[in-house]
């Protein structure tokens, strides 16, 4: 785990992203906390199995994790055309910077922001490219939901995503009232990422 966060504000792992880690490997958290005794969690993740097995649950310590499927990743160039542009917003430069290659794999041209203002400033410029929008949800100075609001008023049109650890239904319904197409789980599947992108940049107007 890497932040860039100073000690105080959120420098720990999360909650909500050891809950989207689980998620994404179909696995499973169990909690037991006691008042002033503190707590322990016990991570359950799916082991192995060839085809025709069942996958059964089993702690992390004896977890045999799956091996990566490289060779799925939609890392191929889009087909056709000039290469789209799109905003990547988030706090953490590390992610942008690896979303920016990413994407750039893929065929897209991709500018990343560590500041809503930033991506905000240079989507006031008319003459700016921009095909789509991905934006954290929770970053210092405002939300993404703020940043989508400001972002839709100037390009009504734009495709516009929030990325979140922890996405409640008041987050969900806050986002789609404003015109998100897309929630994304953080830590970002790198399949849901480079699938959403493209289906928006692919969608009608």
């Amino acid at each position: 785990f890497f932040t860039t966060k100073p000690v105080g504000q959120g420098t720990g792992l999360g909650l909500s992203v050891v809950h989207g880690v689980m998620r994404g490997h179909q696995g499973g958290v169990d909690v037991s906390s006691q008042p002033g005794q503190g707590s322990q969690f016990a991570l359950y993740f799916p082991v192995y199995q060839q085809a025709g097995n069942a996958p059964a649950l089993v702690p992390a310590t004896a977890a045999q994790p799956k091996p990566a499927r490289a060779a799925q990743l939609p890392l191929s160039p889009r087909p056709g055309g000039s290469a789209q542009t799109v905003f990547y917003v988030d706090d953490d430069p590390a992610l942008v910077y690896l979303v920016q290659r990413l994407l750039g794999r893929m065929g897209y041209t991709v500018r990343g922001y560590t500041e809503a203002q930033q991506a905000l400033a240079a989507l006031r410029d008319p003459s700016v490219a921009c095909d789509m929008l991905v934006t954290d949800y929770n970053m210092p100075g405002g939300s993404g939901v703020d940043l989508m609001r400001a972002v839709l008023a100037l390009r009504p049109a734009l495709p516009v995503a929030l990325a979140s650890g922890y996405i409640t239904p008041a987050i969900e319904n806050e986002a789609l009232a404003v015109g998100a197409r897309a929630l994304l789980h953080k830590p970002n599947n790198v399949q849901e990422l480079c699938d959403t992108v493209r289906q928006l940049l692919a969608a009608p107007a």
